[in-house]
């Protein structure tokens, strides 16, 4: 299966952006699910949002230890104890920071089947959950580091920031 969908990356507007409920789960909605698995495996990820493939909606695909989770509407019911975790993004290729998160959470979400589910996670489930959950509502890893943190990874930062600028660019060029 081939995709016409591509990694956003930072600082493109719609990364910052809520995004908009879902409000049915149809085949368009599972093409759209099963092409973001598909870019999220391409670029190593283990979870990727919707507004990192440039669609405002509700939905993201997690997939880590043989476990496939297609989320649409996912809400965060309840979190629990605190951790450290070094995360990474597609949206920010090269970067890792050390994020705070709950260490454990209760989430309700529907699956690609219109099915309600509702799951307690903890571990890399939990923080990875917390992360794309945060996608969806224009949450970003640079908005949960400190002050100092984003001055010493500033220089990845900016040059994100340029690389994207110019892809941008390039792309514009095309049409």
């Amino acid at each position: 299966m081939q995709t016409k969908l591509r990694i956003y990356t930072w600082p493109e507007r719609i990364l910052s952006k809520k995004c908009r409920k879902v409000s049915v789960v149809d085949d368009k909605i599972r093409k759209i699910i099963d092409e973001m698995r598909l870019l999220m495996i391409e670029g190593k990820g283990v979870g990727i949002a919707a507004n990192q493939v440039g669609i405002d909606l509700r939905l993201a695909v997690i997939e880590f230890e043989d476990k496939i989770f297609k989320i649409v509407n996912p809400r965060i019911l309840k979190k629990e104890g605190k951790v450290k975790f070094l995360e990474g993004c597609l949206s920010f290729p090269g970067l890792e920071v050390e994020i705070n998160r709950a260490k454990k959470i209760w989430v309700s979400y529907t699956n690609e089947k219109n099915e309600p589910v509702d799951l307690e996670l903890d571990g890399i489930f939990s923080i990875v959950f917390q992360h794309e959950i945060d996608h969806l509502d224009g949450i970003l890893i640079s908005d949960k580091i400190s002050f100092w943190k984003k001055m010493k990874v500033a220089p990845l930062l900016k040059k994100i920031k340029k690389d994207t600028k110019n892809e941008l660019s390039k792309q514009a060029k095309k049409y």
